[in-house]
C-alpha cells in the first residue's frame, strides 16, 4: 500500500481538469474539515471542497466548472484523476463523489 496524498495536492490535480474552474467549498466539506482542524485529526485528509474518508472508502470533491465541455465529461475526469492519485493508498477504488457548486457562464466570471 502507498502513502496518500495530501488533500491539497489532489485539490491541485483536480483544478488541473479541463473545465474545472476552481474547487469550491461547500457546507459540508467546509464543517469537516473545520471540525478535524480543531480536534486535530486527519489534517492531510481535510481540505476546504474536499473531504477523504478512508473509512468510509469516500471522496467528496467540491468544484466550480465552465461550460468548455460537457458537465458529465468533466465529472467522469475527476473522478478519473482523484482514483488515480490515490491507487494504492485505498483497500478497493474509493467512491468519488463530485458535487458541481456551481456553472460559470461564459463572460460573467464565477458562478451562476
Amino acid at each position: 500500500m502507498t502513502a496518500e496524498p495530501a488533500a491539497a495536492t489532489i485539490a491541485d490535480l483536480v483544478t488541473a481538469v479541463p473545465g474545472v474552474q476552481g474547487i469550491e467549498p461547500g457546507i459540508g466539506t467546509t464543517l469537516r474539515t473545520l471540525d478535524a482542524r480543531i480536534r486535530r485529526v486527519g489534517g492531510a485528509a481535510h481540505h476546504f471542497g474536499l473531504h477523504v474518508d478512508r473509512d468510509q472508502n469516500t471522496v467528496v470533491v467540491e468544484v466550480c466548472v465552465d461550460h468548455s465541455r460537457a458537465v458529465r465529461h468533466i465529472v467522469r475526469d475527476i473522478q478519473d484523476v482523484v482514483r488515480t492519485s490515490l491507487q494504492g493508498a485505498f483497500s478497493s477504488d474509493p467512491v468519488v463523489l463530485v458535487r458541481v457548486q456551481s456553472l460559470q457562464v461564459a463572460g460573467t466570471g464565477r458562478g451562476s
